[in-house]
């Protein structure tokens, strides 16, 4: 198959997941939270965390399959940057699936040269999960909110390594991948 057909086909998937869904969600989302939020009921406030949700998924995601694209039908090949991260049972699993090509660089560039997982102590390993996160935090924006999302998400990876995935695991997958996906949902209210 041409280079040029697959190319635009990934655009036109990429443009649709940005212009049908993303867009949508976030219409609904900036409704919802650009209201009056002391009068929002609690389903309302889900609800419109439940379209943030999926409008920064469509919108990240939308925007990559457009660049690897555009990449193929230059005859470039670009890495995927998404894998369904909503899918996830855990945390670790989310980062695993999530905007693929960051994760990269931070385990390459911040993680492996703080020590890895080769450190001589559990607290040592824990403190450089939690550093990645942050400066992660620090790589979204200049901003507090950014800064404690980052914390967020390297409190869970530790929880994860600690105990998380066992409990989520004994607990299967449909439960364990709700659970993963509402502590996504609180970070990003936090984002």
């Amino acid at each position: 198959i041409d280079d040029k057909l697959i190319g635009i086909y990934r655009f036109c998937i990429g443009l649709a997941k940005k212009g049908l869904v993303a867009n949508v969600m976030g219409e609904q989302a900036d409704i919802i939270m650009n209201g009056d939020l002391e009068s929002l009921s609690t389903s309302t406030a889900w609800l419109g965390v439940l379209a943030y949700t999926f409008q920064i998924y469509f919108d990240f995601s939308g925007y990559s399959d457009m660049a690897i694209g555009l990449g193929r039908m230059m005859g470039f090949r670009f890495p995927e940057n998404f894998n369904s991260p909503y899918t996830a049972n855990n945390i670790s699993d989310f980062w695993r699936r999530w905007h693929i090509t960051l994760g990269a660089f931070m385990r390459d560039y911040l993680y492996i040269p703080l020590g890895g997982n080769r450190v001589s102590s559990k607290a040592r390993l824990f403190f450089n999960l939690w550093l990645v996160f942050i400066l992660s935090g620090f790589w979204h924006g200049a901003s507090w909110n950014f800064v404690l999302w980052g914390a967020y998400h390297g409190v869970f990876l530790i929880l994860d390594r600690l105990f998380l995935v066992k409990l989520l695991n004994k607990l299967g997958g449909l439960l364990s991948t709700l659970i993963t996906f509402i502590i996504v949902m609180v970070g990003w209210v936090i984002f």
